[in-house]
């Protein structure tokens, strides 16, 4: 049985559809089942990732484990699911981090996902960590933007990087969950070409066929509008801060990992914009 948290966002998604569709017994742990929607022969568990108890209920049986924590709480949530792990004897878990997690750790956001590691390198005695670069699908947070204004305000938008279709990084985890000899290994996951936002703004006005600027927003009215949306300063810090870092090593180089696991070149961000260019139609 694989438990799968975070099930219901863009990458947990995809990997619960695809382990069920190969045959797997998965178990997805939500905290709202009105959203799970998934194939009939998943098992749906309402839980917390904050609740000891839930989650010592949804792992219950379990023999691997895909982690999936975010927000402010990750680390506390990293804990509770690699505690609950040990004590249920969970053999092989996937832990998803991000390349900010590749050392030397500089901020808090970095450091947060260090800690959710290595909890579960502690917990474990098969575990494997999954450091993607950004997500193409951070492109959706413009939608109302595009739409409303036809610009995208961003700051350090130049920077660079090697974007990721989270159905590659589902595809991954789904290989490294079922198949051997990926214990001990960490995978920095990308797509195949770098882009910085001024880019990818670009292709999405192409792909609409009217224009969208790009708006180099400074940190700081970036910071305030996070914070003033309920977002928490100290996660907000941390996040800018791992944006800002220009080093090319923490997802601004294309890897051939996502080819190497899955057996396919990644998607590109064209493709995953052919798939979504209704959303930012306003469709």
């Amino acid at each position: 049985m694989i438990l799968v948290t975070g099930s219901t966002g863009n990458v947990g998604r995809a990997l619960v559809a695809q382990l069920a569709t190969e045959g797997n017994e998965v178990r997805a742990l939500v905290r709202d089942p009105r959203r799970a929607a998934f194939d009939p022969a998943v098992r749906v568990v309402r839980g917390d990732l904050g609740d000891r108890r839930s989650v010592e209920a949804a792992m219950d049986g379990v023999d691997r484990v895909f982690a999936l924590t975010v927000g402010v709480d990750a680390v506390a949530h990293d804990g509770i699911l690699a505690g609950a792990a040990r004590a249920f004897g969970v053999r092989r878990v996937v832990k998803l981090s991000s390349v900010a997690a590749r050392p030397p750790l500089d901020n808090s956001y970095a450091h947060a996902h260090a800690a959710g590691e290595y909890a579960f390198r502690r917990a474990c005695p098969e575990w494997t960590v999954l450091r993607p670069s950004t997500f193409m699908s951070n492109a959706l947070q413009w939608v109302w933007a595009i739409t409303s204004s036809g610009a995208v305000s961003r700051p350090y938008g130049k920077i660079p990087r090697a974007l990721v279709d989270p159905r590659d990084v589902a595809a991954a985890a789904a290989v490294t969950l079922t198949t051997p000899g990926h214990a001990g290994q960490v995978y920095e996951l990308t797509g195949p070409v770098a882009l910085n936002i001024p880019e990818q703004v670009e292709r999405i006005a192409s792909a609409l066929g009217r224009p969208v600027s790009y708006v180099d927003l400074a940190a700081s009215t970036a910071r305030q509008a996070m914070v003033d949306g309920g977002m928490d300063p100290s996660l907000v810090d941390g996040m800018l801060a791992s944006l800002s870092d220009p080093d090319p090593a923490r997802g601004g180089v294309p890897t051939p990992t996502v080819e190497r696991l899955t057996g396919r070149p990644p998607r590109t961000f064209d493709a995953w914009l052919a798939d979504h260019l209704h959303l930012f139609r306003g469709a």
